[in-house]
């Protein structure tokens, strides 16, 4: 990982469109290894609303069973013992609307704060949360801003999204 310093780090990231998506919900192409080459990874990942995601070594909670996730579950609240994961990483719907007319998961909906919430339980001391989407999220209680990068595709259709990475602190 690289070393943190007192400054945060900033700046916006084009990605690729990605190519061969399955379905609505995936992550940019080159956003995975983008945050690898970061350091910003974990040999335990688990991967919060994750949709269609590429990580065959990482751990996915989704609450739509055709995206065969390893867990059919409320990604709010997994029922996941804490402090089991290196890494969360967090790509929830950005909106009620969208949530409802992408996946029809409008109920499951919330602010992404309350999916980083879970991420922070999952995560061991020391372990990161990193959330992408159109909102920015509060201040975690317990963790440090190592992160807040704005993030688009390029041919995009969509707007800029916020990704933040958060790590917990060792100490409580």
């Amino acid at each position: 990982m690289k070393k943190v310093t007192d400054e945060i780090s900033r700046g916006t990231k084009c990605l690729g469109a990605y190519k061969g998506r399955l379905c609505k919900g995936a992550y940019p192409s080159g956003y995975l290894k983008f945050l690898q080459d970061n350091g910003w990874w974990g040999e335990k990942r688990i991967h919060l609303c994750s949709g269609d995601v590429k990580d065959p070594d990482g751990y996915k909670v989704d609450i739509r069973p055709e995206m065969h996730p390893d867990l059919v579950a409320d990604a709010r609240e997994t029922g996941l013992p804490e402090c089991s994961f290196d890494c969360c990483l967090i790509d929830p719907p950005y909106s009620a609307a969208l949530a409802e007319s992408l996946y029809g998961t409008r109920k499951y909906y919330a602010s992404v704060n309350k999916f980083i919430n879970e991420g922070v339980r999952l995560v061991r001391p020391g372990g990161l949360v990193i959330s992408l989407s159109y909102e920015i999220p509060r201040r975690q209680k317990g963790c440090d801003f190592l992160a807040i990068w704005g993030v688009y595709e390029v041919p995009s259709v969509s707007s800029m999204r916020c990704m933040v990475v958060f790590k917990k602190k060792e100490k409580q």
